[in-house]
């Protein structure tokens, strides 16, 4: 026997290595496939149902009323009743700036007041004095003119008969003439007595006092704020201690049932609305749908964004709806068209790559189909084309299955 100089017997080397030459590999173990686990699903059939037709829409809330509220006088805050997210009641106190110089001003013109009262009553005795005095005087004045004038009378015929002389005759006209300015002038005096100047004058300072006095006591009553409207307290612009003017609001008020949502349709759009027209309001961030009316529709056109404003009345009893929500709106006019489609429910359909799909329930299996879609409602799509009536879609579970994925039909909730 010949052996290698390792020992081995030579045979073997040969053996082994004609076994690895015969290009043969040895047979693979035999693989267990695992069993795909089905996706639990919830199905709907397509059924025929009506559909109306309307335009489709993206909106805020927004409050029904915003009421700002700054004081009309300036001053420092005294009392903050609110806080932030407070419902208040029409007529509560919001808050309260410093009275004490209000006050002040008040008894002021209080003080003020009284004083031209007085004056008035004093004026009234002083004028009825004077006017006595001046109508004595007048009279005075009147007698001694008709004194004079007969006596200038009689002194011209005296001198035209030649018993006086010229002098004298002269001197008695000259007396009547001074008896006749003192009588003109002991007029004017009783005139002006009897108008009362000084009981004018004193009635506006009276009536003065008496503004004045209505005007601080309104100051005064200004001083305290309180809510103009039931609502919700959204906004707080101060704090105690801080001055306060009607440059910003201290507090801002809201009223959040109703809501309004705003949108802008087009001119071919707003022919075909009016004001009590009912819409479907969808809330993303909620999952949930209301009904809601056109309350308002502007019969011109903004400018700016070249469509009409419309207001949308959303109801809100439980306050769970919050303004700046962003809402889907469906606007269903009293125009829109009614027709037979074939539709699923809108929760059926996903969008994918700017694509719309359904899964589509054929045995155990679910086949992804692309769809065409219509007009909708607050609950169901139209389907064009993709889905026949009668079949069955997935309206839950979809993001869990793959095209040609098994699943398993559960019961609705």
């Amino acid at each position: 026997m010949i052996k290698s100089k390792w020992g081995l017997p030579l045979i073997l080397v040969v053996a082994l290595t004609a076994t690895g030459c015969t290009g043969e590999e040895p047979a693979a173990a035999p693989q267990v496939a695992e069993a795909e686990a089905p996706t639990p699903v919830q199905i709907s059939p397509a059924i025929e149902d009506s559909i109306a037709s309307g335009a489709g829409y993206t909106g805020k809330l927004a409050p029904s009323q915003e009421v700002k509220l700054s004081p009309k006088v300036p001053g420092k805050i005294q009392t903050l009743s609110v806080k932030l997210g407070q419902y208040v009641q029409k007529g509560s106190v919001l808050f309260t700036l410093d009275q004490d110089d209000l006050r002040n001003a008040v008894r002021q013109a209080e003080a003020q007041y009284q004083v031209s009262v007085a004056t008035l009553s004093q004026s009234g005795t002083s004028t009825t004095q004077s006017v006595e005095t001046a109508k004595n005087a007048m009279a005075q004045a009147e007698r001694a003119y008709q004194d004079s004038k007969r006596e200038a009378t009689r002194s011209q015929e005296l001198f035209n008969q030649g018993a006086l002389s010229q002098q004298q005759n002269e001197q008695a006209q000259a007396a009547l003439k001074n008896a006749e300015t003192a009588f003109n002038n002991a007029k004017v005096d009783y005139n002006s007595a009897s108008q009362k100047t000084g009981i004018v004058v004193s009635e506006a300072n009276v009536n003065q006092a008496r503004v004045s006095l209505a005007n601080a006591r309104e100051q005064l009553s200004n001083s305290t704020v309180t809510a103009p409207i039931s609502g919700y307290v959204s906004q707080i612009g101060g704090h105690v201690g801080e001055m306060a003017t009607g440059q910003a609001p201290v507090v801002v008020l809201v009223n959040t049932n109703p809501l309004l949502v705003k949108a802008n349709l087009s001119e071919d759009e707003i022919t075909k609305i009016k004001v009590g027209d009912r819409t479907t309001v969808e809330l993303t961030a909620l999952n949930k749908k209301i009904e809601a009316t056109i309350t308002a529709v502007s019969p011109t056109m903004d400018q700016q964004l070249k469509a009409y404003p419309i207001e949308i009345t959303v109801p809100n009893p439980k306050n769970e709806l919050k303004a700046d929500m962003v809402v889907n709106l469906k606007i269903q006019s009293a125009s829109s068209k009614v027709q037979k489609a074939v539709a699923i429910p809108r929760k059926a359909v996903f969008d994918e790559n700017g694509k719309k799909y359904i899964y589509k329930v054929e045995g155990d299996i679910a086949k992804k189909v692309a769809v065409e879609t219509g007009e909708e409602s607050s609950e169901l799509i139209e389907i064009k084309k993709g889905v026949s009536l009668g079949e069955k879609v997935v309206i839950r579970g979809q993001s869990m299955l793959k095209d040609g994925g098994k699943v398993e039909i559960q019961k609705m909730d």
